[in-house]
């Protein structure tokens, strides 16, 4: 089959490979019909995730069930499916607590042996281990450009609100608006504040999130904080959901929220630690809240939320191409040249 692999930093090729076999009886095997590159696939691209040559990428990814192993129960072949980023366990202590992303043996798809040894997305086809928890049948009215979101982005973009207590009125403001981002946006309008602020320096990006339904504020122009400040008179955003992972995108939302309020971040972090203001926390009874996404949670609820019209992720769809056309693909997405692109076999 064919297959993205990691080959060298910044050098990832479609190789011809063996197509994958079920390795257990809850296992599945699922023929891919899209999947897409994630920003997180840059820290595989740009080396700072440790992979083996060789290892197929990607995680973020719909298809059709073609095998399934015999103990596999609530899923029928020929079923579209959508996964989410990474697999758990289902028996673990997390995930009898219904914390899916702590569990004790999850592994995540496209990130080769270091992150759990589970092939990736951009492919043509992928096994999926513990299918009957670790795969969600998709309505017939959502199609695959809407599901493959509910997997890994708008997840974590529902994830980010949720976390950030916001209530009907409030002021939330999102702290950069690529893909996860301008799913934060979306997500966050579901909880009734009285409006959204959009913090980037992308201009497409901006764009989009104002069409999302966001207030756009342009980082290289205005002070995110002092413009904040000017629209809340003085008070600061109720909620802030932050979406880069780098210290200074942290920074920018603790400085943006209001006394009292809520930072939840949920971008991949860009360093391992770094300064904190634990004083300004303090002294302001901020919460801060941390993590990626418990996806599996979200699956149905998703779903249905795309199948109703409330949401539409795939407005965010910048590029559609094949999956012969990956290498051109990424060298695109990191020059900011798309906002999100799908491969489609």
């Amino acid at each position: 089959m064919k297959a993205v692999t990691y080959c060298d930093v910044g050098d990832f090729r479609v190789a011809e490979i063996p197509r994958p076999q079920l390795d257990g009886s809850r296992d599945a095997l699922v023929r891919i019909s899209l999947s897409s590159i994630c920003g997180s696939d840059l820290h595989i691209y740009h080396g700072h995730v440790p992979i083996e040559a060789g290892a197929v990428i990607g995680h973020e990814f719909v298809g059709v069930v073609e095998e399934l192993g015999p103990e596999v129960r609530s899923l029928h072949l020929g079923e579209r499916v959508v996964a989410p980023f990474y697999a758990a366990c289902g028996h673990c202590h997390h995930c009898r607590r219904s914390w899916w992303s702590q569990c004790e043996q999850k592994a995540t798809f496209g990130h080769g042996t270091y992150f759990g040894g589970l092939g990736g997305g951009q492919a043509e086809y992928v096994t999926v281990p513990d299918a009957d928890l670790n795969l969600a049948p998709i309505p017939a009215q959502v199609s695959d450009e809407q599901a493959i979101f509910v997997g890994d982005i708008l997840a974590t973009g529902f994830f980010a609100a949720e976390r950030a207590e916001i209530r009907p009125g409030d002021t939330v403001a999102v702290v950069g608006v690529g893909p996860v981002g301008l799913m934060a946006v979306i997500c966050a309008q579901l909880f009734g504040p009285a409006r959204v602020l959009a913090i980037d320096m992308v201009d497409s990006r901006l764009q989009l999130a104002e069409e999302l339904g966001a207030q756009p504020v342009d980082s290289r122009a205005l002070n995110p904080q002092v413009e904040i400040q000017r629209l809340t008179e003085g008070a600061g955003a109720d909620s802030v959901l932050e979406c880069v992972g780098q210290l200074s995108a942290i920074d920018t939302a603790l400085q943006c929220v209001r006394g009292g309020g809520t930072v939840s971040t949920v971008g991949v972090p860009s360093a391992v630690s770094g300064d904190f203001p634990y004083l300004d926390v303090w002294m302001r009874d901020l919460t801060y809240r941390a993590g990626w996404a418990n996806v599996h949670a979200y699956l149905r609820p998703l779903l249905d939320l795309v199948a109703s019209g409330r949401l539409q992720p795939e407005r965010i769809i910048s590029h559609r191409m094949h999956l012969d056309d990956a290498r051109e693909a990424y060298q695109m997405f990191e020059a900011r040249e798309a906002t999100k692109i799908v491969l489609r076999p």
